[in-house]
């Protein structure tokens, strides 16, 4: 069946750019000064992959969503951000053979300088949907209806690739093909307890080209 994927399209980050780890104290750092409760790191990254007002409503439901996301993207929009190992030169290699394309939960205002932070030029996609850019948001399967649209394939000619259960969730329930990259706060276990074919889970997007050859 992989033998027909006509077209790849990726999650953001944790898959390509190295970025949960990162901003993770930043949103510690916001709700202290919000006077919010202390919530760990480990609990906060089971929200990546989604908005990021979905970890707010859960955890501090009565907060400003505005006032946080505000604070919390003025703190991460000081730094830079590095490409996974061999991320960029995998979808460089895979560009060659498979329309490619980018859906993230991740804000407008951000995807584009930390793409050219990693040196990834935008001209490799046939588009880059952020947050902004579609009306659903992963894990809802409708998150994919504007790419579908976009791409007119079937949806068995189409693989989804992410770091969290929620870009599996949102792509298994749309049809698509999907495989996990190890890269972000999940792990094996928890895609094998959601019924994820053990051969779909891979270290890294490096491993894509040669699952890609061998499926």
């Amino acid at each position: 069946m992989i033998n027909i994927i006509k077209a790849i399209i990726f999650d953001v980050d944790d898959t390509i750019i190295d970025f949960s780890k990162h901003v993770l104290p930043n949103y510690q750092k916001t709700a202290k000064e919000l006077n919010l409760k202390f919530k760990s790191k480990a609990s906060m990254a089971r929200y990546f992959g989604t908005p990021l007002k979905n970890m707010i409503k859960a955890f501090w439901p009565k907060a400003n969503k505005k006032k946080f996301e505000t604070i919390a993207l003025k703190k991460i929009k000081k730094r830079k951000f590095k490409a996974i190992k061999g991320s960029v030169n995998t979808i460089k290699e895979l560009h060659k053979n498979y329309t490619l394309a980018l859906l993230s939960s991740k804000s407008k205002i951000l995807m584009y300088p930390h793409l050219k932070n990693v040196k990834l030029n935008k001209n490799l996609f046939k588009f880059i949907y952020s947050k902004e850019d579609v009306n659903h948001h992963k894990p809802n399967p409708k998150v994919f209806n504007k790419p579908l649209k976009k791409l007119k394939l079937k949806k068995e000619e189409i693989l989804y690739v992410g770091d969290s259960i929620h870009d599996y969730i949102a792509a298994k329930k749309a049809g698509l093909n999907f495989v996990a990259v190890l890269t972000g706060s999940y792990k094996k276990s928890d895609f094998l307890k959601h019924n994820l074919n053990n051969n779909n889970i891979l270290k890294s997007l490096k491993d894509l080209p040669k699952w890609l050859e061998n499926e």
